[in-house]
């Protein structure tokens, strides 16, 4: 297994808050996507330090993944999508990491708000996450997460009451790296501060 295991890059700050959000592939046409985001010690700002994709339905590897990089960011939190087979991950990792793994059912009200807050937090102009650019970094993985951020779309049914979005993608492509930036997402979560409106014209990222 160690052969699967790669090394992250980048520098890793000691006192920075580490959180890892997970989203494991449900079938051999998705992908199991990883992200990191990374808030400083000094500041409000929040970056995603770190992306990758796993390419493998193998859940014991994505597991040892996850334990592996624990060692070196020390996260704070790792939350993962546990609908379908992300419940196995969660349950394994909760008992090797204890309280820092949580499991995020999702339904449409939860992915609604998932992805508002998203979009919140990489709006405003305090506390504000921030993703990388394709452009200056001519990463695939980066350009794939861009991509996909496009391809994000809402749906509201007439005779849904509750007026909740539907929250998908375009039918060709994939969601996997920006759910598990929304799951990171969570821990800075904006809900005292949030209105009951959904307002998702497209995410702003950077052309």
């Amino acid at each position: 297994m160690e052969k699967d295991i790669l090394k992250p890059v980048g520098e890793i700050n000691e006192k920075s808050t580490y959180i890892c959000g997970l989203d494991p592939s449900r079938t051999g046409k998705d992908e199991t996507a990883l992200v990191i985001l990374e808030k400083l010690p000094f500041g409000e700002d929040i970056f995603v330090s770190y992306i990758e994709i796993i390419n493998t339905t193998k859940l014991d590897i994505v597991i040892a993944r996850v334990i592996f990089l624990d060692k070196i960011y020390n996260f704070k939190k790792i939350i993962i999508d546990e609908t379908g087979v992300g419940g196995g991950p969660t349950d394994i990792l909760k008992a090797q990491l204890g309280y820092r793994v949580e499991g995020v059912w999702y339904t449409a009200k939860i992915k609604a708000e998932m992805f508002n807050n998203l979009k919140i937090l990489m709006m405003r102009k305090t506390g504000k996450l921030y993703i990388p650019d394709y452009l200056e970094m001519r990463s695939s993985i980066v350009k794939k997460m861009y991509y996909q951020f496009l391809s994000i779309t809402q749906e509201y049914k007439n005779d849904d009451a509750t007026r909740v979005p539907k929250i998908s993608h375009e039918a060709r492509s994939h969601d996997d790296i920006v759910n598990a930036i929304a799951l990171a997402a969570t821990f800075f979560n904006i809900k005292n501060n949030r209105t009951r409106t959904y307002g998702f014209g497209g995410f702003n990222v950077t052309k």
